[in-house]
């Protein structure tokens, strides 16, 4: 924590140093621990959307956790972490929506007065940023007609990750990997409760599968912004998405610790329930049938004041000061683009098939080959950079660019099947032009004429040199091409072939 603090140019204190300075405000969205040392008016906002989880006291109720479950209180809202002895901590509680009062006077009255409604400053920043997703996309590297599934969890063992730590995996080896993206958020305490280190071991395969994991920063909202889809659990993350008008599907596993009374919990009532077994598809689908019903339920519950909750904590700040506050409005910020680690597969299995009336209409299916062993039907295509000395043995293609390449091609491909015996054809190729080996020696030079988009040459190329090792087409006779990679992503290539 000190280390991020430092980082974004903040002055760190020590707690000794925060108990013996008297400010004029301090903002928390933390309650609980030592806070009431504070010798200072404290201002608390929720700690995510609203006011949602009940206060759990596990040891007391483990036994009886069914039976007195609805009579637990919220957490933000309730004696127990409003108050130390009789003291209330808190100067000010910002609810983001009046709803919330409700809930407050049964869990502690004595606080109503200190209350005001303060909208919610992180969903005014979605908002704000909704018009910047081109831009958060492309962050994103997504290709053309390729669909972003951000995954989100919270932290503990009944969050998404926590009960499901290979659900990304999966997904990766499910889904075609031309059609679909991935996107991972989790909860910064998990990333404080076990270490970056940790964290990219326990995904390692998923990594090297073409997962984009989100640092715990920044980057979710734009994440969440970009987004097709989204799979979230019990934590905010889901009413974010549904109120900006993203599907979603919701891990319902802890749906226990969450007041049914709360925005959250009325769009669980309402939202699709992510089956991780199931495939995913069709939950997607029903996702999108049901986004405008957990729309109107998100939008509705939580924030009563959007795109106004700065200026209404602002004012709430200089009251507490007994200042007067400025005449200008707050700048409302759309977020940055984040800096995203993209490291593209370094192996897939590709299946490639007729799909129309035409020679050169064809399928293509690709799935990373660290995740799925066996792959689907097809033949496995491995990027000169791929490690793995096991994946790279089983390929029948050999893929290189030609920046990357570390000496003339012919003696690189010949290197290549020197030492990978069932090795059948290597590919070089830049955006425009690529040569194509045979064990047997022959070359085969292939240009493009046009393209719709310059990234979708590899991915051409891949497929040429699938169907010369098939031996099921002549390449020459597949000019113009028209590649389905998914229903909304079509390759569309003219090119020219000359043999050796």
């Amino acid at each position: 924590m000190k280390t991020f603090i430092q980082r974004l140019g903040l002055l760190h204190l020590s707690w000794e140093q925060a108990r013996a300075i008297e400010f004029h405000a301090v903002i928390t969205a933390s309650l609980g621990d030592n806070l009431h040392e504070i010798n200072s008016p404290i201002l608390r906002i929720p700690h995510g959307n609203g006011y949602n989880k009940r206060w759990d006291q596990r040891s007391a109720i483990s036994d009886q956790r069914s039976a007195i479950s609805d009579q637990r209180s919220v957490f933000g809202l309730s004696a127990e972490t409003l108050k130390n002895g009789e003291r209330i901590i808190p100067a000010a509680i910002g609810l983001s929506h009046p709803e919330q009062f409700e809930r407050l006077a049964e869990g502690c009255p004595d606080a109503i007065s200190r209350a005001f409604v303060a909208g919610d400053p992180c969903y005014d920043r979605m908002l704000a940023s909704l018009p910047r997703r081109l831009h958060y996309r492309r962050s994103f590297h997504l290709r053309p007609g390729q669909r972003l599934i951000t995954v989100a969890s919270t932290w503990r063992e009944d969050s998404l990750f926590g009960i499901d730590p290979l659900l990304v995996s999966r997904l990766l080896g499910e889904l075609p990997f031309d059609r679909y993206r991935v996107a991972l958020i989790l909860h910064p305490n998990v990333w404080a409760s076990h270490s970056s280190f940790q964290i990219k071991a326990w995904l390692a395969e998923a990594l090297r599968a073409g997962l984009l994991l989100l640092p715990p920063e920044e980057g979710w909202r734009a994440a969440v912004i970009a987004a097709d889809w989204v799979l979230s659990d019990h934590g905010s993350v889901g009413i974010y998405a549904a109120a900006i008008g993203r599907p979603v599907l919701l891990d319902k596993t802890g749906l226990d610790v969450i007041d049914p009374r709360s925005a959250l919990g009325r769009l669980l009532t309402v939202a699709p329930t992510l089956d991780p077994l199931a495939p995913l598809e069709p939950q997607l689908r029903r996702a999108e049938e049901l986004r405008d019903r957990c729309r109107d339920v998100a939008t509705t519950w939580i924030s009563s004041a959007p795109g106004r909750s700065l200026h209404l904590i602002r004012e709430e700040i200089y009251r507490l000061t007994g200042e007067a506050p400025p005449d200008t409005e707050p700048m409302l910020l759309a977020v940055d683009a984040p800096e995203i680690d993209d490291v593209p597969p370094s192996s897939f299995w590709t299946h490639v098939e007729h799909m129309g009336p035409e020679r050169g209409d064809l399928a293509v299916h690709r799935v990373p080959a660290s995740i799925t062993r066996s792959g689907p039907a097809g033949i496995l295509i491995a990027s000169d950079r791929e490690l793995d000395h096991r994946l790279a043995g089983l390929a029948s293609i050999v893929q290189i660019r030609r920046d990357e390449l570390p000496s003339d091609e012919e003696t690189w491909s010949a290197a290549v099947f020197e030492y990978r015996p069932g090795v059948e054809l290597t590919v070089a190729h830049d955006e425009q032009n690529a040569s194509l080996r045979g064990r047997d020696g022959s070359l085969t030079q292939v240009t493009l004429n046009e393209i719709d988009h310059p990234a979708d040459a590899e991915l051409v190329f891949a497929v040429l040199a699938e169907r010369s090792v098939n031996g099921s087409d002549d390449i020459t006779a597949l000019s113009p091409l028209t590649l389905a990679a998914g229903s909304e992503h079509i390759v569309r290539a003219t090119f020219r072939v000359h043999a050796h």
